[in-house]
Formats: structure tokens, C-alpha cells, sequence
């Protein structure tokens, strides 16, 4: 198998549909920034796009539903057994 590339994002910037084909743009915190209002805020970059067909975009939201379901579970389960009293 070839070498697989990573891709890090810090953030969905975008989130489309046309043509069946799903869009996602990711993003990376590039530093500080302001928004409209003149708050503090992060700025964001987006670097990358994912395009999807409907179908595998469908699929890959439900093997993360599946994932989160998971991960939920496990800090159920940490947070629990950090409450309990050690065994004596």
C-alpha cells in the first residue's frame, strides 16, 4: 500500500452539497483575528477540500455517529470508575 497522506484540520469551514457530490472545507487556526463585532476570535484558514459522493458522505456520518457513541461510552466508563473508591 502507498503511503497514505495526512491531513490535520482544526475546523469544518463549510459544509455543501451540489450535483450529489458533498463538499467539505477544512480549516486550520492560523492565529488570533477579530470578528465583525470587534471581539477577539480565532482566525481560520481553510487549506483543504473534501469532495464526497451523497452516498459515501452518508456513510462516513454514520460510522462517526457510530465512533462518538463510543467515546462517549469510554468517558461514561472513566468517569465512574474515578468516582468509586479504591477497592480495599
Amino acid at each position: 500500500m502507498a503511503n497514505k497522506e495526512v491531513i490535520f484540520a482544526d475546523r469544518l469551514t463549510n459544509l455543501s452539497i451540489h450535483n450529489g457530490l458533498v463538499r467539505v472545507d477544512l480549516g486550520v487556526i492560523s492565529g488570533p483575528g477579530k470578528t465583525k463585532e470587534g471581539k477577539d476570535a480565532l482566525r481560520v484558514e481553510t487549506t483543504h477540500q473534501l469532495v464526497m459522493p451523497l452516498d459515501a458522505f452518508a456513510a462516513a456520518v454514520t460510522a462517526q455517529q457510530a465512533l462518538l457513541k463510543k467515546v462517549v461510552e469510554v468517558g461514561k466508563k472513566r468517569k465512574t470508575a474515578a468516582a468509586e473508591p479504591p477497592a480495599a
